[in-house]
């Protein structure tokens, strides 16, 4: 048997559902696919032999909900509320700096550091979803993603009502993107564009991925323009259904979890950004008990600061036990979960990515396990949630190509993008500045 990647002798690996053989295994990848998994060495040739002796090989993490391109407002407007942190800090700067040549350099330095950190796919929301695109299918990265929709008065991205529409259908059979649709959230889109984009999706088998819920002044300004909170109010004009993606979902009521569970509606939870932005808690034990699929995501660089699904996984998992006053709950297995298979569940992808298994696609990771930090190592699930962090991730392929080995980035050039982002920065700031003393 002849493979285009060998990778021998791991001492552990994430198969189905996330278990993990704690003996020596071989996987060989043949094209984009994993064609063995074993303990044998098949006789063949391979063209790339990776030694993962000692070392974890797992599936890609898969990071549920980003905006990528925002990376370039990264620490811009810390430490204020929501609304506050979009109305008087982002989009005013968005309308200045949003524009193609921005969106591709952002989009190419969250797609470096999320390869650094072993997030193989991510789901997107932004503008110019194409050029995101281009770059993510450049470097090598799976991601699913759309067109953002906003039909309400922002100051920022304007488009033709139907631009959305031709972005979700206008991708790239060859593309490693899958499309999505994705309205902004229930407060930013109107009861009519909300119809619309879920007939679209109906009509044309294409998930939505918008945000539900995010905090106590949204739904407080449901309930008092509605009288219902937003879910009641998605669920009074049909929205909801099982290819929705509902993002953050802190503020919900029994009866909105209980909608949502009947709706087979799929959940992204981002902890780290709704503590940041101090707007709460969301209630995954409830959640969980409804018999919801839930998922992690990051958020986007400018409200979370990182990209790290490794440092999203502990909070998830901390945060959980702590406010339930229960230990058992969230255990390292079921947040890796939350991280792989349940990831690529949510997104609709679980059948050619989230777990190793042969005849999947070729999305792996393999962690250095020799550092301090890692040492000694009783139980790698909880290692890999625990103490791992994204810069043990060694070696990264996507679709059966090598996007980092031995970290090293392959297919993006690290310090162009960094230098060129730094230069932007000075603008941003310039302007920033600017803004300020205007005020």
């Amino acid at each position: 048997m002849e493979f285009d990647i060998f990778i021998s002798g791991a001492s552990m690996i994430g198969s189905a559902f996330g278990s993990l053989q704690k003996y020596p295994v071989n996987i060989g990848i043949s094209g984009d696919s994993i064609s063995y998994i074993g303990t044998a060495k098949p006789s063949g040739k391979a063209g790339i032999t990776i030694n993962a002796k000692n070392k974890i090989v797992m599936p890609g993490l898969i990071n549920c909900h980003t905006h990528s391109p925002m990376s370039i407002y990264r620490g811009l407007a810390d430490d204020t509320a929501l609304f506050e942190w979009l109305n008087n800090h982002i989009w005013p700067v968005e309308r200045e700096f949003i524009n193609e040549e921005n969106i591709k350099l952002a989009s190419e330095l969250s797609i470096a550091e999320m390869i650094r950190s072993g997030t193989t796919t991510f789901n997107d929301m932004y503008f110019h979803s194409d050029i995101t695109e281009k770059a993510a299918d450049s470097a090598g990265i799976r991601s699913v993603l759309g067109e953002a929709v906003i039909d309400i008065p922002v100051p920022i991205y304007k488009v033709s009502e139907n631009h959305w529409a031709t972005k979700a259908l206008g991708g790239n059979t060859e593309s490693l993107s899958i499309p999505a649709l994705v309205p902004h959230s229930p407060y930013s889109c109107s009861k009519n564009m909300l119809k619309k984009i879920k007939e679209f999706s109906k009509k044309n088998g294409i998930m939505i991925h918008t945000h539900i819920s995010e905090t106590k002044t949204e739904v407080e300004l449901f309930l008092k323009e509605t009288g219902k909170t937003p879910v009641e109010y998605l669920d009074s004009i049909g929205f909801l259904n099982e290819n929705i993606i509902a993002v953050h979902c802190v503020v919900l009521s029994d009866n909105d979890i209980s909608l949502l569970s009947k709706r087979k509606v799929k959940i992204v939870h981002c902890p780290q950004s709704n503590l940041k932005l101090g707007s709460g808690i969301a209630r995954i034990k409830k959640m969980k008990e409804a018999g919801l699929i839930i998922a992690l995501g990051t958020d986007g660089p400018a409200s979370n600061n990182t990209l790290d699904m490794f440092s999203e996984m502990k909070t998830a998992s901390l945060l959980h036990k702590g406010v339930n006053e229960d230990p058992l709950f969230l255990t390292a297995k079921e947040i890796f979960n939350l991280a792989t298979i349940d990831a690529a569940k949510v997104l609709g992808i679980d059948k050619i990515t989230g777990s190793l298994e042969t005849g999947k696609k070729a999305d792996i990771i393999i962690l250095d396990t020799g550092s301090a930090h890692m040492t000694p190592m009783y139980d790698p699930y909880s290692h890999i949630v625990y103490s791992a962090n994204g810069s043990d991730v060694e070696t990264v392929i996507v679709n059966g190509k090598i996007l980092m080995e031995n970290r090293k980035l392959t297919t993006l050039d690290e310090i162009k993008i960094k230098n060129k982002a730094n230069l932007l920065s000075l603008k941003i700031r310039k302007f920033k500045t600017t803004l300020e003393a205007k005020k």
